[in-house]
C-alpha cells in the first residue's frame, strides 16, 4: 500500500464529494485517476472507499490535485486519518 496523505482538513463540495487536504503532488497522481483507498482513522479503525483525483482551481492559489471521496461524509473521516492507496 502507498500512503497518499494524512488528512489535515476535509470539506464537502456539492456534487463532488468530500475533498481532502493537503493536495496531492504530481507525478504521483494525475487528474481523473480513480482507485480504492483504505482510510485509517486515528483511533485505529478503518474503512475502504472509492477515491477520485481532480484538478481543481482554487482562487488565488491556482490549480491543485485534490483527492475526493465521493461516498463519504465529514463525520466518518476525522482529521489525522491516513489515506492509503490499495
Amino acid at each position: 500500500m502507498d500512503l497518499l496523505l494524512e488528512i489535515e482538513d476535509r470539506f464537502a463540495l456539492a456534487g463532488q464529494g468530500l475533498a481532502l487536504t493537503p493536495d496531492l503532488s504530481r507525478p504521483h497522481s494525475e487528474d481523473g485517476e480513480s482507485y480504492s483507498v483504505l482510510v485509517e482513522r486515528p483511533d485505529g479503525s478503518s474503512l475502504t472507499a472509492k477515491a477520485r483525483v481532480r484538478l481543481v482551481h482554487f482562487r488565488l492559489v491556482g490549480y491543485k490535485l485534490v483527492l475526493f471521496l465521493a461516498e463519504s461524509h465529514e463525520d466518518e473521516i476525522p482529521v489525522g486519518s491516513k489515506v492509503w492507496k490499495l
